[in-house]
């Protein structure tokens, strides 16, 4: 298949670009032709060797930046009507196939305070989206879980037939448990307890209940990707928890730092599907999973981990922190297997597998 990949960045960052540059990485090894089209692309995306259609990104706005990307990518796919699938990941509105991995902005959008649903690039957002599931240039939608698909088409109106489910893949061989057959040390196992927690956007990923239960737990808590604010300092300092709280910063690989840690804490206050939650079950960890991420679906509570009805409840969280403080090792081992076995049929094969079989089904019908 000839396939064009659309969207405003190829560059490791967050899920969806790390998620983009392995997708296309996999299609070329599958022996499909592969284009690019983007504003930014990265070395990862350069040593592809594969077409790149450059965009030139618009100074100083972003607002202005995601406007213009969308009218260059429609006279792209405009272009390119007879030549292969147009594919996008972002905020465009006109392309073969969209997939969702970010969710419905609307729903997401409700949750924000009064200042951000008002400005500019927000509502710009909103527009796009709706151009994109109303507007009718896009033939056929691709989401990561049942639920987004579904808040598509209870906001939009879409046709449950124009939307297709497509799981996230999952890495098992590199995100392991460290006592698995490749022979790992094993976890610490000495001195207090220790709980990740992954996020480039911590209001939304639920950094401030966690920090305001975490002055009851005699547990550390590790916070990687976005740097802390002065705000979140200043709650640390103040509550005591400079000793038991460690912001790690951006991690190039959080493969071996799942290895590193005993439990993973999720309560994201909204998420499609986080890849975190996938990589860390995968990874064998007894994890919180709030049910406003489409990735608490693959949790079975009590088994193959926790769930969090309402991220704004911190007596819950609480509890259900220290629900997984008090198992005994043979009980987190068996919530930890538990977790991974859930994640090894969501290869990279049958992934790529079924996103073949959504281009071929979709090319067949007019």
């Amino acid at each position: 298949m000839k396939l064009a990949l659309i969207h405003h960045q190829f560059i490791r960052r967050g899920g969806l670009e790390g998620y983009l540059l392995d997708f296309a990485k996999r299609l070329l090894e599958r022996g499909h032709a592969i284009e690019i089209v983007a504003s930014r692309i990265g070395p990862e995306a350069e040593a592809l060797g594969v077409p790149i259609h450059r965009i030139a990104p618009t100074p100083f706005s972003s607002t202005l930046r995601l406007r213009n990307f969308d009218r260059a990518a429609q006279a792209f796919v405009a272009s390119r009507k007879a030549e292969g699938t147009t594919i996008g990941f972002g905020r465009t509105t006109a392309q073969d196939l969209h997939r969702a991995g970010g969710g419905c902005h609307r729903v997401y959008s409700r949750l924000l305070g009064p200042w951000k649903r008002w400005r500019p690039k927000n509502r710009l957002e909103l527009a796009l989206e709706r151009k994109l599931y109303e507007g009718g240039a896009t033939r056929h939608f691709v989401v990561n879980a049942a639920g987004i698909g579904e808040q598509i088409g209870e906001e939009y109106g879409v046709a449950p037939e124009r939307i297709s489910v497509i799981h996230t893949a999952v890495d098992t061989e590199r995100f392991h448990p460290p006592t698995d057959e490749r022979g790992g040390s094993g976890r610490k196992g000495v001195g207090r307890p220790v709980f990740l927690f992954a996020s480039l956007d911590h209001r939304r990923k639920g950094l401030d209940p966690l920090l305001e239960v975490w002055t009851e737990i005699d547990a550390d808590l590790w916070i990687v990707g976005a740097p802390l604010d002065a705000n979140d300092r200043r709650r640390i300092r103040d509550r005591g928890l400079e000793g038991r709280v460690r912001a790690l910063g951006k991690v190039a690989d959080l493969a071996p730092i799942y290895r590193e840690v005993d439990f993973f804490v999720h309560p994201t206050f909204y998420d499609a599907c986080a890849n975190t939650v996938l990589q860390a079950m995968a990874s064998g960890l007894p994890s919180i999973v709030s049910e406003r991420d489409g990735a608490s679906k693959f949790v079975a509570h009590g088994k193959s981990g926790l769930r969090l009805r309402d991220s704004a409840d911190t007596g819950t969280l609480h509890a259900r922190v220290e629900e997984l403080l008090a198992m005994s090792p043979e009980e987190r081992r068996a919530m930890g297997q538990a977790a991974r076995e859930r994640m090894l049929p969501l290869t990279w094969a049958a992934h790529l597998a079924r996103w073949e079989e959504v281009i071929a089904r979709m090319k067949d019908c007019p």
